[in-house]
């Protein structure tokens, strides 16, 4: 039979987009049942990675609004945020069972590493009670959020150690301070004497108020980490996740953000005396701005004090610091592990590397420094091998020192006005 429309040319089906960003891929450990297969749901068990990259692969598990409502949970409203933010973006989900400490464990946050290959850089923590929760605090934070903090970076340790390291976003659910002057100060947590140092761990106390005020009376004390993971996987790994440009976390037209607040369930209207000292005691929650819309992340602290020693090296006190920091490690280990067990010559008067290899070894960790460079991600990096390496006796190390000067943020500009007859 003819065909008399000549040229036919048929739609195309749209396949999961491919996401060539490595440095947006997130993890999400949630509390929440396990999803049974059947009745048109994939199923999920706990402990089990699944790998997202639109909200559909969520709702194809069974992970849906229902969902949520049913179970008192808000896993489908922190997968759903993070898209919103970061559409192309890539999220790893486990349902996990107990305390975010839980969640850090062997069953649970250690498998998700693994079973992601290492591709994961930053891990949310969401924390979903049931609905007789009866929280105990520890100066206005939930005793469980508080002991994750610790237990979050001894997570991090771990990453690190195994040339796979990550941020962790907790979720600051029932931030319960009665002043912000008695809250707990998050870059000074004393533990046996000593300051905590969890330079890696963030604590998000921003909700969507409207969005909660929807919730029972454990899920009215939720925090947005969802959004708050997209937020970070939108930007490059050198930006803050406050900057303002471009930094909207609202929608109007779809009634998101509409109205911030805090996990207490209070408006930031209510808490607008509180907000600056929660800003400096390291908190991390949304701002708006007079004369701009919408709402914005007022900073990306992390539970550490701010160290600088006296030889101007500094630790990485905010998140974009240590996602920079972490890109570094992760380039460099690429460009050098081909050289590893590799033969190598050396001055046969010493013994010692001759120059021309140390030069070759620093070239390989200065071409990184210039890739990441010329990408605006760090300002400068410099590296320098030690020539006097020693290669013919056991344990034969070659011994590189790195170092990275990232570039800078603006925190607040201050100026100065005044009138004047002429200019």
């Amino acid at each position: 039979m003819g065909n008399l429309k000549g040229v036919d040319i048929q739609r195309g089906a749209i396949g999961p987009a491919v996401n060539g960003n490595k440095d947006s891929v997130c993890g999400l450990l949630a509390n929440g049942p396990a999803v049974a297969a059947g009745s048109g749901a994939v199923g999920i068990a706990l402990g089990e990675t699944v790998k997202l990259t639109s909200v559909a692969d969520a709702e194809a598990l069974g992970i849906n609004e229902a969902y949520d409502t049913t179970n008192k949970v808000r896993v489908y409203r922190h997968i759903s945020e993070f898209f919103r933010i970061c559409k192309e973006g890539t999220l790893y989900l486990m349902l996990y069972s107990g305390t975010p400490s839980d969640a850090f464990g062997n069953t649970y946050g250690k498998r998700m590493i693994a079973d992601s290959n290492g591709e994961i850089r930053v891990v949310a923590i969401a924390y979903n009670p049931d609905e007789n929760y009866e929280p105990t605090n520890v100066n206005g934070i939930d005793d469980n959020v508080y002991a994750a903090i610790s237990a979050g970076q001894v997570f991090y340790d771990w990453t690190y150690e195994t040339f796979r390291p990550c941020q962790i976003v907790l979720e600051g659910r029932g931030y319960a301070a009665v002043t912000s002057a008695s809250a707990l100060d998050l870059r000074n947590i004393i533990i046996g004497g000593s300051v905590l140092e969890a330079f890696k761990v963030s604590v998000c106390i921003g909700q969507d108020w409207d969005y909660a005020e929807t919730q029972n009376a454990v899920g009215k004390k939720f925090a947005d980490v969802g959004t708050m993971l997209g937020s970070i996987a939108l930007r490059p790994v050198n930006h803050n996740i406050g900057e303002v440009e471009g930094g909207d976390i609202s929608s109007a037209k779809r009634g998101i953000w509409v109205t911030a607040g805090l996990s207490n369930h209070n408006k930031i209207t209510a808490e607008e005396s509180s907000l600056e000292t929660l800003d400096t005691k390291g908190y991390i929650f949304a701002i708006s701005y007079t004369g701009r819309s919408g709402y914005y992340w007022n900073n990306d602290h992390t539970c550490t004090p701010v160290i600088q020693d006296k030889d101007g090296y500094f630790n990485e006190y905010t998140i974009s610091y240590g996602r920079t920091h972490d890109k570094a490690v992760r380039e460099l280990r690429t460009a050098l592990l081909p050289q590893v067990k590799s033969t190598q010559p050396v001055d046969p008067e010493t013994g010692k590397l001759p120059q021309a290899i140390v030069g070759y070894f620093d070239a390989l960790g200065d071409d990184v420094f210039a890739r990441m460079a010329s990408s605006g991600e760090i300002t400068q990096g410099k590296t320098t091998t030690d020539p006097d390496s020693n290669l013919l006796v056991m344990p034969r190390e070659l011994k590189v020192s790195f170092v990275i000067v990232p570039t800078g943020q603006i925190d607040v500009i201050k100026g100065t006005i005044n009138l004047k007859t002429s200019i």
